[in-house]
Formats: C-alpha cells, structure tokens, sequence
C-alpha cells in the first residue's frame, strides 16, 4: 500500500513539475520574445531536416541534426544548472552559430558554396570565446559581483588567450576527425608554387621557389600540389585571432570605464547572484574577492592620496563618477555609507566610543558606521570597517542587509546590516584613531538606545527597533 502511495505521490510531482515547466516557458515567452521566436524557428527547421535526411537515407546528416538540437540546450543548461546568465545577444548568436556550423555549412554545403563561411564563422567564434574568456575570470573565481581587481591589461590577455585556446582546440578535433575517420574537415587548398631549402642544389639554407604547373598521382594529372590542410588550419587561426583580439580590446575598454557601456555586457555572460545555492551550514570560508567589478585600480590606501567616493543616483545607480570625501560638490547624487549592528548568541549588541577626533558625535557610543571609497560594495566597506576598527574579520556571508536609509539632507545612502559574531574581546584589536572603548549592552537598552536616536529619521528608528524585536 505505502509502495502505491509513494508511486502515485510521484506522479502528482511529475505533473506539478510538467505544469511548472510550462509556466517558466510561457514566462520566457513573454520576457524575451526575440530569443524564444528564434529559439523555436531554428528548432523547427532542424527538425524538419532531420525528416527530410531520414527519408533519404542519409544517417550522417540525421547524426548532425541530432548534435544540433542538443547543442542547443547548452544555453539553458549553463542558466538553469549553473546559474550563469547568458545574455540574450549572445545566445541568440550562439543559436545561430549553431544552425549556421552544423545544417547550413555541413548539410546544406555552404562551406563549399560559399568560401567566406567557415572564415565568417571562424571570426565569430573567437570573438565570442573572448567574450566568454572575461567571464570566465568572474566565475571561476567563483564571484558574485562584477568588479576589477586585477589590470583590465591583464584580463583582456586572460580573454584571448581562452579565446586562442578555444580555436586550438577546435583545430586538433578538425585534425582527428581527418585522420581516424578519413574526413576532410581541414580542406584542402590548391599549391602553384612551393618555396622550400630541401631542393636547394647547393645545399644552402636558403630557400628556392619552384612553380608546380601540374601533378600527377597514380597517373592522374592534378593542377597543383594540395596542401593537406596546412592553408585552412591557418587561415581559421588567424581570423579567430582577430575576433579574439576585437573583444579583447572592447572588454579592456569596458573594465576601464568601470562597467560602464551597453555593448560589452550583451555579450559577457555573468552569475546569478539571487540564484546562487547558499554556503554550506558551518563553511566559514570568506567569498573571494570579484575580480571584474569596476573599481579603481590603484586605492587611496595605496595612493597615500584623498579618500575618493563613487557617485550614485538617488534610485541607486553608479554614475561613473566619484568625489573626494568630505569635499561637497555632489549636485544631485548620492554617497554610499554603511551601519553595523553586531549582536552575539547570548543576543548582547556591541557599542563602541568614537573617538574625540570624529568630526560626527566625537567621544559618543555608537554602532560601527563607515564611507565605502571608490568602488566598493556596501558589505565589502563594511568588512573593511570592522577589521580595521576592530582587528576581526567576519564571514561576508553572515551580513544580513535589512533597510536602506537615504539621507536628503546630505546626500547620501547608508545601508544598514545586522551581524551575529560571538566574538572574545581580549582578541579584538581597537584602531584608536577610530575607536577607544568598547561595550555589550542588553536587546532592551539597544532598543532604547535606537529609539534616542534623534539625528536619524523616524523611519530608520522603527525598521531597525522592528528587527531587533522580531528577529534577535
């Protein structure tokens, strides 16, 4: 009975997972109209392809159709089990790349009718295996923001060097497919004249140029020498390495005008932030840094110059432009600031003194605040913050953003993050420039403490007592 229950309990989930999947295409439907249509067409004719070659008798090709339709689901495989965003230019292109390799060039012959098609391709591809060389920086370094830490130089060799690899690759494939299954996938090319030192009479190494007017092969006269491939070979390697070379320089352009452009990111393939399966329970590990989020190359910490911030619309948006803080000028836009409060398991807040230096409530307690410079998130200031004020550095996983207070009066925005760290106050490290003095209080006087806060809106008050209450 229970062996019924548990099969038929299984079906009610296949069709709740059947009805689920109509869904998600009928939304994708909607949401991208242009992908679905192509993504539908191109499927279609496949498979009307396959028909015709089947009757035909030509199993080969029905072969390719049948690689074809499974090379199209690579896109959302790498989405949906990834959690990698293809951008919909790209995989448009992929698609098409796709029908374009396999059932025009292979099937419908386009790369004998047509010399230019495999050089078209060829160029493509290196442009897109570039495109997917810069992203591949960001997810193998298994990031979850966009951003530049390493030189734009650098990453641009990164990406064509993936992309060069890429046809590489490809050609080595070519190259076995001819010689363990007696293919032609390197065409040939016709050879007039040879230029070579081993028919040197003198024996120099210096090479002489022979005219071939014609050849003759098992008594068959051939209008030259054919060249076994090596013209092919090279040919592809050269316009892959001139698509390769265009990304490259256009994603170098687009890390150095951090992240800013509409092109370079229809073609840049990123992670799914909101996708991403949580960290393992108990996995302490820090998140490594991103390494293609636009940020200043070299920081003011480096520098020894002023404290540079990133400049934001008041809907949250980087302009592109920064401001020196403290320096006034921001005109319309907005700073990025960040608020901590660290509570502990026993549910005890930490306050800290300022220090009388502090030009905003010297000599007061208050919670860990902070200016996130140049191209920083608010949780990567907010680690900063607490390691340099308190010398400890908490898992940026364990940040739980709550509320985002915006500041009319002076122009700025101040995240507000709550942080459990049980942490042993002999081990912390003050920076007395910052800090001079530390204490716990109990949930009761942290909430009568926020409630003091008149120098901060009414809203902000009752969003963070609210959680306190609740949450803690």
């Amino acid at each position: 009975m229970a062996k019924k229950e548990k099969q038929k309990l299984t079906k009610e989930e296949r069709a709740l997972r059947r009805r689920e999947d109509a869904q998600r295409v009928k939304k994708e439907a909607r949401e991208h109209p242009v992908l679905f249509t192509v993504y539908v067409v191109l499927r279609v004719l496949v498979l009307l392809v396959l028909i015709l070659q089947l009757m035909n008798g030509e199993y080969y090709d029905v072969f390719l159709c049948s690689l074809t339709l499974v090379l199209f689901m690579i896109p959302s495989f790498v989405e949906r089990r990834l959690h990698i965003d293809v951008p919909n230019t790209l995989e448009v292109i992929i698609l098409l790349f796709i029908f374009s390799a396999e059932i025009l060039g292979e099937i419908q012959e386009y790369y004998l009718i047509f010399p230019f098609w495999d050089t078209m391709l060829h160029t493509i591809n290196g442009f897109l295996m570039a495109a997917i060389g810069i992203a591949m920086v960001d997810i193998l370094n298994r990031s979850r923001r966009f951003r530049v830490r390493l030189s734009p130089v650098f990453v641009a060799v990164v990406a064509f060097c993936f992309s060069m690899t890429i046809g590489v690759l490809w050609e080595f494939f070519e190259y076995g497919m001819d010689y363990f299954f007696q293919m032609d996938m390197q065409k040939d090319t016709w050879v007039n004249v040879v230029n070579t030192v081993s028919l040197n009479p003198q024996g120099k190494n210096s090479p002489v140029h022979i005219p071939i007017e014609n050849v003759a092969v098992n008594g068959e006269i051939w209008p030259g020498y054919l060249d076994i491939g090596l013209h092919d070979t090279m040919k592809d390697l050269f316009v892959n390495f001139i698509g390769a070379v265009v990304f490259s320089v256009i994603g170098m352009i687009y890390i150095m005008g951090r992240g800013t452009g509409r092109f370079a990111p229809r073609f840049i393939p990123r992670l799914k932030e909101n996708e991403l399966p949580a960290p393992e329970k108990g996995n302490k590990k820090e998140e490594r840094p991103s390494l293609l989020e636009p940020i200043a190359l070299e920081g003011p910490e480096s520098q020894g110059g002023p404290e540079l911030q990133d400049l934001y619309t008041r809907d949250g948006k980087f302009t592109g432009e920064t401001i020196e803080r403290d320096s006034g000028g921001k005109g319309e836009f907005f700073t990025l600031g960040v608020h901590a409060y660290i509570y502990d398991g026993n549910g005890r807040f930490l306050l800290q003194k300022r220090s009388e230096n502090k030009k905003f409530r010297p000599g007061q307690w208050e919670i860990t605040m902070g200016h996130a410079l140049a191209g920083e998130t608010a949780i990567e200031c907010l680690n900063r913050e607490i390691k340099e004020e308190l010398g400890v550095q908490l898992p940026m996983e364990d940040y739980i953003k709550v509320y985002r207070w915006i500041e009319t009066g002076g122009h700025s925005f101040a995240d507000v993050f709550f942080v459990r760290a049980d942490l042993d106050e002999s081990a912390l490290t003050l920076q007395k420039e910052e800090v001079t003095g530390l204490q716990w209080v109990t949930k009761d006087e942290v909430l009568e403490f926020v409630g003091k806060m008149d120098y901060r809106t009414e809203s902000y008050r009752a969003v963070v007592s609210e959680y306190i209450r609740n949450c803690i």
